[in-house]
């Protein structure tokens, strides 16, 4: 055989191999969806979150910067009790041009009961609010809560009589729950059905979903 041919060879073969991996993860995120990492582990592949260190590091480092970040940071530290001004500082920061994100992230993470008490009173006042419900749903990356968080969606999309903002309600739901395995579209469309407004915009988001998942190519 030339070595030509060899060289051809090795690039088919290489080629082949290539496909052959491409063709197994297209398989995994097809069939486990929610536990793709472990899946990825046993055809010998693992994933790397190369970020998470860092943020890790950024709230190691991060301290107040201003005094409505003090003022939130004594709350967290169980200083005094949730009152409408800390609810005002606190959107203030989140909300603000420049928000202190690994200071706040750090609460997060920790699982600060105080954070949690905040979160809980912003639903009491409005139970739709897309934000509060945002942050129950980070909330529960560190520290789960998966029933909760449906109860909170749930009743959010209920009470939300404006279709679009109950549109985009649903969407945050699917993808606050679904790394969980829970498929909120399905427990939404059982109680709204097809012949209602909401149903509809529910089979609409459903079939929007299968159509991503048939797309998408690596």
């Amino acid at each position: 055989m030339k070595k030509k041919d060899e060289k051809e060879l090795i690039d088919e073969l290489q080629e082949l191999d290539i496909e052959i991996v491409v063709e197994k993860v297209n398989e995994v995120f097809k069939n486990n969806p929610d536990n793709y990492r472990e899946e990825l582990a046993k055809i010998g592949l693992q994933w790397f979150d190369d970020d998470y260190p860092d943020e890790i590091e950024e709230e190691n480092e991060a301290v107040p910067e201003n005094e409505n970040q003090e003022f939130l940071v004594a709350y967290f530290n169980g200083a005094f009790e949730i009152s409408n001004s800390v609810i005002e500082a606190f959107l203030a920061e989140k909300y603000s041009d420049n928000p202190n994100f690994p200071l706040l992230r750090k609460y997060f993470r920790q699982g600060n009961p105080h954070l949690k008490s905040l979160i809980y009173r912003g639903l009491e006042i409005n139970p739709t609010d897309i934000g509060f419900l945002n942050d129950l749903s980070f909330f529960h990356e560190f520290h789960p809560m998966l029933e909760e968080l449906i109860g909170r969606y749930t009743e959010a999309c209920k009470l939300q009589q404006n279709l679009d903002t109950f549109s985009e309600l649903a969407q945050d739901f699917y993808y606050s729950t679904s790394p969980d395995g829970y498929e909120a579209y399905h427990a939404l469309k059982e109680i709204y059905g097809s012949d209602t407004e909401k149903g509809k915009i529910i089979d609409h988001l459903i079939q929007a979903e299968e159509d991503d998942e048939k797309s998408i190519t690596f």
